[in-house]
């Protein structure tokens, strides 16, 4: 499974103390939060906000980051393949009396062999992540509650996406982007649906900006900033509608530089500084 770079695939952090697993070198959650709380504009540039605002990062970035790089990352599906065919382990120690063929006395084999297999199998495979995830879940928890009700029906959803992600990658653009600009703008205001959309459009524009190798998927991207422009015109904001008109001339300006050879990487990584500065002119808009 291919993941998201905004969310770097690593193994969570084993040994010693867990740790949550900011990642600020890659960030897209942090950055789509900003977004959203400047297209709120309830920051009041006081103490309080200022607070509330770090504790909305780390749920977005340390929190569901955290959360996402130990779910995607890890190969959950050798582990419970090799469950099904399991028949190693000696039985745990039945209560005195049992019959063989018994059901405790197939409930003391199958225990037997859950153990073995959790030390053998799960553990060393997917050990590190289910350590991460027992900590990230309580303190995304905490902060959401901190944060208010609707950042704990936020983090809800996000960890169900997070699931779903398994089995369809597209997925994680939703988590880089969607929900953190959502969280931002519920964090300091009431969501409406200019931002929403925004959010919405802007996450196309993501997800298909680190996949440019395809070209259905970099028109994609480029329709999806078209859509941004015509919700700002929509909103009668044409100077804002030209900005983000300007700031798509450079991105597309790269594309023909794939054609002569240059990897999508080249292009998702000149491509991306316009698409998050679209991004930020667009929210301070609303």
């Amino acid at each position: 499974m291919e993941h998201d770079s905004h969310f770097p695939v690593s193994r969570p952090a084993s040994g010693g103390l867990i740790r949550l697993q900011a990642r600020l070198t890659n960030p897209a959650a942090m950055w789509a939060a900003v977004c959203g709380v400047v297209a709120s504009g309830g920051f009041g540039w006081q103490g309080g906000d200022f607070l509330r605002l770090a504790l909305l990062i780390l749920l977005a970035d340390g929190g569901w980051g955290t959360l996402w790089a130990a779910i995607g990352a890890t190969d959950w599906a050798t582990p419970l393949r090799r469950w099904r065919n399991w028949r190693f382990g000696e039985p745990v120690s039945a209560p005195p009396y049992t019959l063989p063929n018994s059901p405790g006395d197939r409930v003391s084999r199958w225990l037997g062999q859950l153990r073995v297999w959790r030390r053998d199998v799960l553990w060393p495979t997917c050990g590190p992540a289910i350590s991460a995830i027992a900590v990230a879940l309580p303190v995304t928890a905490a902060l959401s509650a901190l944060l208010g009700p609707n950042l704990l029906l936020l983090s809800l959803a996000a960890l169900a996406v997070m699931q779903l992600s398994l089995a369809w990658e597209g997925c994680s653009a939703l988590v880089a982007v969607m929900f953190p600009w959502l969280a931002g703008h519920v964090a300091f205001g009431s969501l409406t649906p200019a931002s929403a959309g925004l959010a919405l459009a802007f996450t196309l524009a993501w997800g298909a900006n680190r996949q440019a190798e395809s070209p259905w998927v970099r028109a994609l991207g480029i329709a999806a900033q078209f859509l941004a422009l015509a919700f700002l015109l929509a909103l009668r904001q044409p100077l804002t509608a030209g900005m983000l008109a300007l700031l798509l001339a450079p991105q597309l300006a790269l594309l023909p530089w794939l054609r002569r050879g240059q990897a999508a990487s080249w292009y998702t990584r000149h491509a991306r500084p316009w698409l998050m500065t679209a991004m930020l002119v667009a929210a301070w808009t609303l």
